[in-house]
């Protein structure tokens, strides 16, 4: 039986001895992530490897950095990405501060959470294929050249 796909949000404070990474090579940051969870087995035996990750999106702020990614959602489609029903998997988070803990998502971060990845797919438009790197830490909003949504322009 294939484990269930999982969506694992990453957040990163500029508290964290991780900080650096998160902003340079967020990817680099996933390993660390799926072993914090397996540690803190927010879920019933959370196990999975860096090649069952796939890093969908990393949003930049002054003080923090997102990072999603899911794991063993082979039933992802970039095409389809932007679809609601296609964004509806359960969430798990990863917390990167001075502390580091890992939990899982109450509804409403798991709602945000796959909603934003929808609307990444959309602003970002056809044949964009993740990772979607956003930058809101320059104080500028982000620029998409082919949304799906004109309305985005």
């Amino acid at each position: 039986m294939d484990p269930s796909p999982i969506r694992v949000l990453v957040i990163v404070s500029q508290r964290s001895s991780r900080w650096k990474k998160a902003q340079n090579r967020a990817e680099d940051l996933v390993p660390s992530a799926i072993r914090l969870l397996q540690n803190n087995n927010p879920g019933n035996g959370f196990y999975a490897t860096v090649s069952d990750a796939k890093l969908l999106a990393v949003q930049k702020w002054r003080t923090r950095t997102f990072i999603v990614f899911d794991i063993c959602n082979t039933a992802y489609d970039a095409k389809l990405g932007h679809l609601p029903e296609q964004n509806q998997l359960p969430v798990v988070v990863a917390h990167f501060s001075k502390k580091q803990s890992a939990y899982m998502a109450n509804a409403w971060i798991s709602n945000r959470v796959n909603r934003d990845i929808a609307l990444l797919h959309n602003a970002n438009g056809f044949g964009a294929v993740p990772p979607y790197v956003e930058d809101w830490g320059l104080g500028k909003l982000p620029q998409y050249r082919n949304p799906r949504d004109m309305s985005l322009l």
